[in-house]
């Protein structure tokens, strides 16, 4: 799975290390790093929880979910 760009873009833009975000979306550092860098996906709450922190709509950072 690649890099997720939009993400990466996106944490890039807001300011914040991703060791902040990580904390904001009460996950780990490395399971952040993790999902930025494509070896996992998000859960549905992970996905809402970073787009609210980012500022944004979770389409726009993972365009590719599939809703359940």
């Amino acid at each position: 799975m690649p890099m997720n760009v939009a993400l990466k873009v996106a944490i890039v833009k807001s300011g914040l290390s991703q060791l902040e975000i990580a904390k904001a979306a009460a996950m780990h550092e490395s399971r952040l790093s993790h999902i930025v860098n494509g070896h996992r996906d998000p859960s549905e709450a992970e996905r809402k929880a970073l787009a609210r922190i980012l500022k944004c709509k979770p389409s726009a950072l993972f365009p590719l979910a599939v809703a359940s």
